[in-house]
């Protein structure tokens, strides 16, 4: 379910609390607070040296945040917020443990331990108190009297330096080995006593909000390291286990895979990292994902794990173009051993190709790179399944409340007013009859709009057309020449295309439509206008009023915006690589129709921004009109607190809207198929 679908929950919910009573309010609130929290999170776990953080940072765009270094980390994990609920895109909070927590780290450990235990597990206990000992002792050395005050506590920067980060997350040297340590290094300064980091980016291509967490090494030298990444396999919705390609599906992955199983966590796909370090590429590659597949299937009794391939390393470089250890024939031959990647990689050069700035051969060759890498298709496998997983089932459920609570309201207050209804004595004819004569112009004014929109859209459709010949055509004259010899290939390489004539033509265009847009708009307005005044004329004691006639001003003043025309048209063929691949022939073919798609481009930005003004002036101009003639209705029957049938109406009238916008929200099968449920 879509970004967009979950903020138009939240938006109903709150409209639905100003028509609640207090109790519903209160729960209503709550549904708000968890859609708007509502952020899936995306642990990666697996043994140190996997390309974990490298990976992440090919996964979220961020190149070189994470640093990735042999053994970089402490204790830490750490959660890269994008698009965080609070609204907040930068900076860090640094959390701290106390006493406590260490505690609980231990004692919690042993339960995990104990569901697989092994002939190591006897030690562990002793040798993870021994660490979180030894941990205390270096703090304490580092931060002097400060440690006590620290614990417990965190620290949150509004600005993130690598440097910062530093201090929080990375070991630094051990100042209880006097000869390694640097005392004028701040490095590793609050390491130690770091429980988690908190870092927070804009959504960036991202489809809604998420969390991306990276975890210590399950199979680290220090056990603590690894008792904290078993620990936090509960607080995530999505794990992306990463496997070394060298040594896939090792026994200490195995034990984790199982232990992921007993917890019967959420969904779970595998990336097997590093396959541009395989002697023979693609093919070995292959063999190891096969490995994988059996011995998952053997181990848990379950084949429907997704496993994925690819290379941070490819990943690193297409995004910050350091081609060091990067060898483009491996990743070209990779790509051809994979048909649907290559597909991809080729659409998209074509994409490159047709964008108005020049085409760089190192720009081809590191989005290659990318495609080759894995994280695109890892990226896609990842969002779709929350999309369509946990995150869905818990747009469906709050969905499923607000259903329930809107089609009560709904009830409610249709009772009500067939109650009002039957009291309903003479003197509330002339309520009634004004009630009848503004819902009946409400109805005239619904069918003239879609009569108005459904006219225009058929001028500017025939217009669009019309726009893609004289485009088609002016183009094809001015590169290819009026004598077949195209400017383009001219020997002095000064070029200069006039499609002034053009633009031209698209504005008398498009001013020659909109003009009978235009009239035809103001013919039907009008004949709201007459048909309106007569109906209210039709009431008992109705006195015309001076101001009763429609104000189309805003429709009559309309003219049409044209600056999309001003807009330039750029290409760029003399590319000299590129040269050398395509015939004199193919470069005006390519030109004429590069210039085309940016004309087309133009034409429709130009119609659909009239489109867009034309439809809000017309609306304007009708709800200015409708609650003209509402405020006149209104005062023949008196004010509207000594009408309760009036509120009554208002009441149904709001009920039905809030239905009606859950339905659209959510599909109208969907909805009649969950009512049951809802109402149970």
């Amino acid at each position: 379910m879509s970004e967009q679908k979950r903020n138009e929950l939240i938006r109903i919910a709150e409209d639905m609390n100003e028509m609640s009573n207090d109790e519903t309010r209160h729960f209503i609130s709550r549904i708000v607070d968890d859609l708007t929290k509502l952020k899936p999170s995306i642990a990666f776990v697996g043994q140190i040296k996997a390309g974990k953080s490298r990976l992440i940072n090919g996964f979220t765009g961020h190149a070189e945040y994470l640093p990735s270094d042999v053994n970089p980390w402490t204790t830490v994990i750490t959660d890269m917020h994008f698009g965080h609920p609070s609204g907040r895109t930068s900076g860090a909070e640094f959390h701290f443990f106390d006493n406590r927590q260490w505690q609980s780290l231990i004692a919690e450990g042993e339960e995990l331990r104990n569901m697989f235990p092994d002939e190591e597990d006897s030690y562990k206990r002793e040798m993870i108190e021994e660490q979180v000992e030894a941990m205390k002792t270096r703090a304490k050395l580092r931060l002097g009297e400060s440690y006590k005050h620290l614990l417990g506590q965190h620290h949150d920067l509004e600005d993130l330096t690598s440097e910062d980060l530093a201090r929080y997350v990375c070991a630094g040297d051990d100042p209880t080995e006097e000869d390694a340590h640097d005392p004028g290094s701040d490095r590793g300064l609050y390491s130690d006593i770091t429980r988690k980091a908190e870092v927070y980016f804009d959504l960036g291509h991202f489809p809604f909000p998420l969390t991306v967490t990276d975890t210590p090494g399950v199979n680290d030298p220090l056990l603590i390291r690894e008792e904290i990444s078993r620990q936090y396999l509960k607080e995530s919705d999505f794990f992306v286990v990463v496997l070394s390609a060298h040594q896939a599906l090792s026994r200490a992955d195995l034990k984790l895979f199982r232990l992921m199983q007993a917890l019967e966590l959420g969904q779970i796909v595998v990336f097997i990292n590093r396959v541009d370090e395989l002697g023979g590429g693609a093919e070995d590659a292959s063999k190891v994902r096969a490995d994988v597949l059996e011995g998952l299937e053997r181990a848990l009794g379950n084949s429907d794990i997704d496993v994925l391939m690819g290379s941070a390393q490819w990943a690193h470089y297409a995004l910050t173009g350091d081609e060091n250890g990067i060898d483009h024939d491996q990743i070209l031959a990779w790509l051809r051993a994979h048909p649907e990647q290559m597909r991809q990689y080729l659409s998209g050069v074509e994409e490159i190709k047709q964008g108005s700035g020049p085409v760089s051969r190192a720009a081809v060759l590191r989005y290659a790179a990318m495609v080759a890498s894995g994280l695109p298709d890892l990226r896609h496998h990842v969002t779709q399944a929350l999309t369509n997983g946990p995150r869905n089932e818990q747009l469906r459920m709050a969905w499923q409340h607000l259903n329930s609570f809107a089609q009560g309201e709904l009830d409610r207050s249709k009772a009500n007013l067939r109650a009002l209804e039957a009291k309903e004595g003479p003197e509330t004819k002339d309520i009634t009859e004004s009630n009848q004569a503004l819902s009946d112009l409400k109805a005239l004014v619904v069918e003239k709009s879609e009569t108005i929109t459904n006219e225009m859209d058929d001028v500017l459709a025939n217009l669009r057309g019309v726009m893609d010949d004289t485009v088609a055509e002016a183009v094809s004259l001015v590169v290819r020449g009026p004598d077949g010899q195209s400017p383009l290939l001219a020997k002095n390489n000064e070029t200069e295309l006039n499609f002034g004539p053009l633009r031209e033509r698209m504005r008398e265009l498009v001013q020659g439509a909109t003009q009978v847009v235009r009239q035809r708009m103001l013919s039907e307005l009008y004949a709201i206008d007459m048909q309106s005044n007569a109906a209210l004329r039709a009431l008992p004691g109705w006195r015309d009023q001076s101001e009763n006639r429609m104000n189309t001003s805003a429709v009559r003043w309309f003219r049409p915006n044209m600056t999309a025309l001003t807009r330039g048209i750029t290409v760029e063929l003399r590319v000299t690589w590129l040269s050398r691949l395509i015939s004199r022939k193919s470069v005006v073919n390519r030109a004429e129709r590069m210039i085309i798609q940016e004309f087309e481009m133009i034409g429709d930005d130009l119609i659909d921004t009239a489109r867009g003004d034309l439809v809000e002036r017309m609306k304007t101009v009708l709800d200015h009109y409708l609650a003209l003639l509402t405020g006149h209705l209104e005062h023949r029957v008196g004010p509207q607190s000594s009408n309760p049938r009036v509120e009554a109406q208002a009441a149904v009238d709001r009920a039905r809207h809030i239905v009606d916008e859950l339905n659209s929200t959510m599909g109208a099968a969907l909805s009649d198929n969950l009512q049951p449920e809802a109402a149970e």
